[in-house]
């Protein structure tokens, strides 16, 4: 018998939330995408290690030029590109930085569109987060919850750095670092992490139902705190091995 191949079983979900009137976030599932797009409920991947998989979300910069465009670029070209390891997930995150200032050159109108992205590169032998702007990686283990990306937030908490979102073509700096130990990884763009505290997201992850109720219990958390913003959620658990052939 051959040795079992990891599954992570992936639950999205991405929402505009009560206020805004189109949804500028979007997000990847290895060569899955959605962008500008409403969910109604969750939907579910069961995603087989055979290979690295991406996971990210993305967040149009709100009010600014074609924030759409910019989020739904950047998880356009995760999933196409398809990272095997953490040099190819940063060359990605500078090439969509760099074609995001190139849109803004070419067209005024959408000068200084831009997107923030929180990822992880998900692999057999281990997993990896990365992230640009304010969204969010978070770890879960034994029921406790810990933010491991940073956000790229300034003293008055403005946005400090993002993909894109400049007229120029410095400054870029990424975060990315290993995961360990986790059972289960929450990523969410700040529609979810500014509206509901830490404490909560952590006892609704810990809630009973499986993984599509609980999505679904964080976005309906986000809607009754205002959903003043865009809502995108992606939650990781690491499943049993699947037997690779017979």
């Amino acid at each position: 018998m051959s040795a079992g191949i990891p599954v992570v079983r992936v639950t999205v979900m991405t929402h505009r939330g009560a206020v805004r009137g189109a949804n500028e976030d979007a997000l990847v599932v290895g060569s899955f995408t959605a962008c500008g797009v409403s969910l109604s409920d969750p939907v579910t991947h069961e995603v087989p290690l055979s290979s690295p998989v991406v996971v990210a979300v993305a967040d149009g910069m709100g009010g600014h030029a074609a924030g759409d465009t910019a989020s739904a670029h950047a998880v356009r070209t995760l999933a196409f590109t398809s990272p095997q390891d953490e040099t190819a997930v940063e060359a990605a995150l500078e090439q969509i930085d760099i074609d995001l200032l190139g849109m803004g050159r070419a067209d005024p109108s959408v000068a200084g569109l831009g997107t923030t992205v929180a990822g992880v590169l998900l692999t057999a032998e281990g997993s990896t987060h990365f992230g640009v702007g304010d969204s969010r990686v978070y770890l879960e283990t034994g029921g406790y919850l810990a933010q491991v990306s940073v956000d790229d937030r300034g003293p008055l908490g403005g946005l400090s750095q993002c993909l894109g979102g400049r007229v120029d073509g410095t400054g870029l700096k990424t975060t990315a670092g290993p995961l360990a130990g986790a059972d289960r990884l929450l990523l969410c763009s700040d529609g979810l992490s500014d509206l509901v505290d830490h404490d909560t997201i952590e006892e609704l992850l810990g809630g009973p139902g499986g993984s599509a109720r609980i999505v679904k219990s964080l976005w309906a958390a986000a809607m009754n705190a205002s959903g003043r913003d865009n809502i995108t959620i992606a939650l990781v658990e690491f499943r049993q091995s699947a037997e690779a052939g017979s």
